[in-house]
């Protein structure tokens, strides 16, 4: 997997992550939207790590 590939499947995911956790809390301050988008950005690194590892896995195969 390229690098631009993983690039921009780690920011949807972030981007994702962000937009549901702030639309499930209901509450549209700035405070809230600042602290899911540091939860999204963990869990993009989270994410792009467990793709990177993955497509590794499969190549070895």
């Amino acid at each position: 997997m390229d690098k631009r590939k993983l690039t921009s499947q780690t920011l949807a995911a972030i981007f994702f992550y962000t937009l549901f956790s702030v639309i499930l809390e209901k509450d549209y301050s700035l405070d809230t939207i600042i602290d899911e988008l540091k939860e999204g950005v963990i869990f993009g690194i989270i994410y792009a790590v467990a793709i990177w590892f993955w497509d590794r896995y499969k190549k070895k195969k």
